[in-house]
């Protein structure tokens, strides 16, 4: 909140979008990420239309102070894919006030400024120096990159594992089986893990993500991939496989294995 509240006039005209970015702020996180507050939600907080919400969102997001972020973490709140927001990440490096700096020109005959990086060696009675805090900023601008990137990246883990083993999910792009429970199901049928491969769990994926009112926890998903490479097994093999959701013939819909 207080980075959207000191942006400058000219980084940002339209007071519309500023109000929209102020509310947007007090969503996120410190780091200024994770914010997916709906449409809805901004409108009542604006008072402007969700239309006009979704306008001034653009316009924000052209102008480089928010961006989207990781949708992951929206999708471990909210179930059903058409009722989550957008997560958007502010861009608390734009818009920032520069840092001070001297004007260009001499202090003495040689056109240079004794001062340095802060330090003046004369200091006449009654007057004061502002610090050169150039370097220090620049420093800064890099630490808080660092730790911005370390964060997200630590939010994109928690969202994608899960803080909760039994919570249950629809199935989606970025899923990676757990290879112990994996190899434990695939042991219990028979089958050994060698039997995985890459082809096998992206048409897995590409089946369930399809069908998005299907949810199960993370064991539950290694389950029915096993049960998938089991059928896949025995299609292979010439023998007839069961349906996979009781649906009717799963592979006469087009589904390669």
């Amino acid at each position: 909140m207080s980075w959207a509240l000191s942006l400058p006039v000219q980084t940002l005209k339209d007071s519309s979008a500023r109000h929209v970015l102020l509310c947007l702020a007090n969503y996120a996180g410190s780091n200024g990420a994770g914010a997916f507050p709906s449409a809805t939600t901004l409108a009542q907080d604006t008072g402007l239309s969700e239309r006009t919400v979704r306008y001034k969102l653009d316009v924000l997001e052209e102008s480089g102070l928010i961006k989207k972020g990781n949708q992951a973490i929206a999708a471990v709140h909210i179930d059903r894919h058409d009722r989550r927001p957008v997560v958007y990440d502010l861009q608390l490096m734009r818009g920032a006030n520069p840092a001070p700096r001297t004007e260009r020109g001499a202090n003495d005959a040689t056109g240079c400024s004794s001062q340095q990086s802060g330090v003046q060696p004369e200091t006449e009675r009654g007057a004061e120096s502002a610090p050169n805090t150039s370097i220090n900023h620049q420093v800064t601008e890099q630490q808080l990159q660092r730790e911005f990137s370390d964060v997200v990246a630590e939010q994109d883990s928690q969202a994608l594992e899960g803080t909760d083993p039994r919570q249950r999910f629809s199935m989606f792009a970025e899923w990676a089986y757990n290879p112990k429970q994996l190899e434990s199901q695939l042991h219990l049928m028979g089958l050994k893990f060698d039997a995985v491969n890459d082809e096998m769990v992206g048409s897995f994926k590409g089946f369930f993500v399809a069908k998005s009112e299907t949810r199960d926890s993370s064991g539950g998903w290694c389950y029915r991939l096993a049960k998938w490479i089991k059928r896949g097994s025995a299609v292979k093999r010439g023998e007839p496989a069961d349906d996979m959701d009781g649906t009717g013939d799963w592979t006469a819909k087009g589904v390669r294995l």
